[in-house]
């Protein structure tokens, strides 16, 4: 009992060891949001009883001085601008909570900790439901996940993106669960599937595009309704409250503030980056139409720059007072239908190939912060949490993050070229090989709406297709121990 224990608590620990060895979880930019969004929620609604080291960054910005300031057209160089009631969405505010209270009770270590339970508890039970009992097998699988990987960089990474793939990963448990799983196993799964629904939209779009597809893998399998109809509506029921978290969270936000949350123009940025927005542009704002004209003459732009970038040279979103954000949000989608009836050919081009560059690009590169001695860099944490950054490996730079992506394209590559060949040659007629088959068909569904929300509508970025990536060798581990099982069994028949 207890080596089975202390088994467990190395595994636990195996997956989370990049933030262990750190000496911090890592922090990514929009980390900050995440955390004030829920600290400034503690700090309005306890009637400014609540506070914490996070709220002296944005608490000038409640005084109704700062407010009056805003009405005569303050612009902020940053997303969220409390005074200005200018609220960025697309940052759940329930993952931000959990977030925010792992930091109240144990300086974001607890929010590290669950998230490696959360991904050792799905592997094991992962390994389980394919017949793999052994400890020797199980402790092989997590070594490789953990040093071959992206996902312990992800366990340790203070942002939703894990639950992106643990989101697909517990659907896919659900759909092969046949009544094997407890009553608690099953809330459980679906609690964590409902978790990852409601930390980020990307995360609905992509779980729904494989629920979309599963009555095709199950009719071309044969399967018959009775077996996945629990699964299906389950996971239906789940997106839609998903989806209602969204509406609702910006009911809450426009009673709080008095304007609805903004919706970054990602479109926008890219389809101008991509070019043809861009030509758009100069041969329709002689009557503008769109707030974007007042970038037409740009030569070109970079769609993070453009939306992110504090150098007025290359930014353009940061520096727009709040009516022209406004605008270009409610714009977004209509800026983008124009673009693509007068470019349709150019554009839907550059979407699949920005897709198709999202989908190659999957290694790590989060790891080292680049902040320079004396630089200003991440000035908007705390002093306490800056400090610690500032000295972990990532803020010396000190992480060999091209040794670690050149490791994980070999690890992925080679699990691709595995799964080929089984399913070429390895595979049998067995229900787990049939689970397995399905359960290939539905990530790369997953796998190709996440490299299109990703590349075709933000900006291809290494981290967008990593935080899922880490299913394709845990499938490829499955694939070779289901195969030496069938060669070991006619070997001894």
């Amino acid at each position: 009992m207890i080596q089975r224990w202390l088994l467990h608590v190395a595994c636990l620990c195996a997956l989370a060891w990049p933030a262990f060895l750190n000496g911090q979880p890592f922090f990514f930019p929009d980390t900050t949001s995440y955390v004030r969004a829920a600290d400034s929620a503690a700090y309005i609604f306890s009637g400014h009883r609540i506070s914490t080291e996070w709220t002296e960054h944005y608490r000038h910005a409640l005084d109704p001085a700062a407010k009056h300031v805003a009405a005569r057209g303050h612009v902020a160089a940053h997303g969220n601008d409390i005074a200005s009631q200018s609220i960025m969405a697309g940052r759940s505010p329930y993952f931000g909570a959990l977030l925010w209270m792992t930091f109240l009770f144990g300086s974001f270590w607890l929010f590290v900790i669950a998230q490696a339970l959360a991904a050792y508890w799905l592997v094991h039970l992962t390994l389980r439901m394919f017949g793999v009992v052994s400890r020797q097998a199980i402790v092989a699988v997590v070594s490789l996940l953990a040093l071959g990987t992206s996902l312990p960089f992800f366990v340790g990474l203070l942002m939703p993106d894990l639950l992106a793939g643990l989101g697909m990963l517990a659907f896919l448990l659900l759909v092969i669960d046949r009544g094997r799983m407890a009553r608690w196993e099953r809330i459980g799964v679906a609690a964590l599937l409902l978790l990852s629904l409601l930390s980020h939209l990307t995360h609905i779009v992509a779980i729904g595009a494989m629920l979309a597809l599963l009555p095709v893998g199950m009719r071309l399998g044969g399967r018959p309704w009775s077996e996945w109809r629990g699964t299906f509506l389950t996971t239906l029921t789940l997106l839609a409250v998903g989806l209602s978290s969204v509406v609702a969270t910006g009911v809450v936000v426009e009673q709080v503030f008095g304007r609805k949350p903004l919706l970054v123009p990602l479109l926008t940025a890219r389809f101008m980056a991509d070019g043809p927005g861009l030509a758009y542009l100069r041969d329709h704002c002689d009557r503008p139409t769109f707030a974007a004209c007042a970038w037409k003459d740009r030569s070109s732009i970079a769609a993070g720059e453009f939306l992110w970038s504090l150098d007025p040279a290359r930014g353009g979103y940061m520096f727009a007072d709040a009516q022209t954000r406004r605008a270009m949000s409610d714009q977004d989608t209509a800026f983008a239908l124009a673009v693509l009836a007068e470019h349709p050919i150019a554009q839907g081009g550059r979407v699949g190939y920005n897709a198709m560059r999202q989908m190659l690009q999957f290694e790590v590169d989060i790891l080292n912060y680049h902040c320079a001695p004396g630089d200003r860099c991440w000035r908007s944490l705390p002093p306490r949490q800056r400090a610690a950054l500032l000295s972990s490996l990532g803020g010396r730079n000190l992480w060999p993050q091209m040794l670690v992506a050149r490791l994980q394209q070999a690890i992925v590559a080679a699990s691709v070229l595995l799964l080929l060949i089984w399913s070429v040659r390895g595979r049998s007629s067995t229900q787990a090989d049939r689970d397995l088959l399905l359960w290939i068909g539905l990530f790369g569904i997953g796998a190709l709406v996440n490299a299109l929300l990703g590349g075709g509508v933000s900006e291809p970025q290494p981290r967008y297709q990593a935080r899922i990536i880490w299913l394709l060798p845990l499938m490829a581990s499955i694939a070779a121990l289901l195969w030496l099982r069938i060669r070991v069994g006619k070997k001894h028949g």
